[in-house]
């Protein structure tokens, strides 16, 4: 037998045939991890724009400030989910704004479907 043939044609679609199963097998993993890092995404942005709006309250705590800022907010999340923007909305749970207290603040994002994002819970001293 000569050592220099090679490998058959037969030889070289049934390797084909076992990487393209593998590769077949491999596809819905990847693809739900596609979906969660989109998701994950959408999450932490909200995170982010939940702690921006406290840190705005306590940069100047007066109660006008407070009202003003728990007011609903609507934000749009830079990436992508299932082939569409993905909005979410920030509320926030209602609270009574005294001078000189300490005001638990409670907000909320909320995707289009009503379905929670991210929950936050500070608590804010107000000035006056």
């Amino acid at each position: 037998m000569d050592e220099n043939q090679g490998f058959s044609l037969v030889e070289v679609v049934i390797a084909m045939l076992i990487l393209g199963i593998i590769a077949i097998a491999l596809i819905p993993p990847l693809w739900q991890g596609v979906e969660l890092s989109s998701k994950q995404s959408v999450v932490a942005t909200a995170t982010r724009q939940l702690n921006a709006l406290v840190e705005q309250m306590r940069e100047d705590p007066s109660c006008a400030t407070l009202g003003g800022v728990a007011t609903s907010k609507k934000f749009r999340d830079g990436g992508v989910v299932a082939g569409n923007p993905y909005d979410f909305e920030i509320t926030t749970a209602p609270f009574t704004c005294a001078s000189k207290t300490l005001v638990p603040i409670q907000m909320t994002a909320t995707d289009m479907s009503g379905a929670a994002v991210a929950t936050i819970t500070a608590k804010v001293f107000a000035s006056g």
